[in-house]
């Protein structure tokens, strides 16, 4: 199976894309969920944007996501058991995505932006996710995130609110590893691959990539 990990880098790197290439005029849909976070430290930033649940079924986790302009931010639920509603209201402590299926309950965060010549990348290793109702309809986080290309790191607190969980797409597994890939996963750094180098894996074919760092 796919490393469940890996599916935030490329959550986010599909959706920013999406988003800067396919912008809408039109307003959010009214009866959407929303979040909020905003961080500090290495940098300093906030995001409100309208939100969507959806339950990955052949990987047993919840996915969360929102994305706004240039940034975009997800979290997945990972609960104690594969059924979807075994998502219950608690405390689900953040660890790197790597470690986050095998360390259920427990959670992950990513949150990407393009900058002026880059893509900045960031994960969380440690804080909490809470799930204030039943279905993960509301909650709110803190989390203490890093780069794996930055020395800094980022405090990110934020809730969200009126989220209705809906099935994920029959892709949300992804592609399975080659056989190359099997058994390494112990053995690699605890951050998703999409994460390694941000300006490596950059999608967005109309970017300069003629000053690589």
């Amino acid at each position: 199976m796919r490393e469940p990990g890996a599916a935030l880098g490329r959550l986010l790197a599909a959706g920013l894309a999406g988003a800067l290439a396919c912008a809408s005029d039109e307003p959010p849909d009214s009866s959407a969920g929303s979040l909020r976070v905003e961080w500090t430290g290495a940098d300093t930033g906030m995001l409100s944007a309208p939100a969507v649940a959806e339950w990955c079924d052949s990987l047993a986790l919840l996915e969360i996501r929102a994305i706004h302009g240039d940034t975009g931010i997800a979290l997945v639920i990972y609960p104690s058991d594969s059924a979807a509603d075994s998502v219950r209201p608690g405390t689900y402590t953040v660890v790197p995505p790597k470690r986050a299926a095998r360390a259920r309950p427990a959670s992950a965060i990513a949150m990407r932006w393009f900058a002026e010549t880059s893509i900045r990348g960031f994960s969380g290793d440690s804080g909490t996710v809470v799930l204030e109702a039943a279905g993960a309809g509301a909650g709110r986080l803190s989390a203490h995130l890093r780069s794996p290309s930055e020395s800094g790191r980022l405090l990110l607190t934020g809730s969200f609110k009126g989220l209705t969980v809906t099935p994920a797409p029959a892709g949300c597994a992804g592609a399975p590893p080659s056989a190359t890939d099997e058994g390494q996963g112990a053995d690699q750094d605890d951050e998703p691959d999409y994460f390694e180098d941000p300006d490596r894996n950059n999608d967005d074919p109309d970017r300069n990539d003629d000053n690589p760092d």
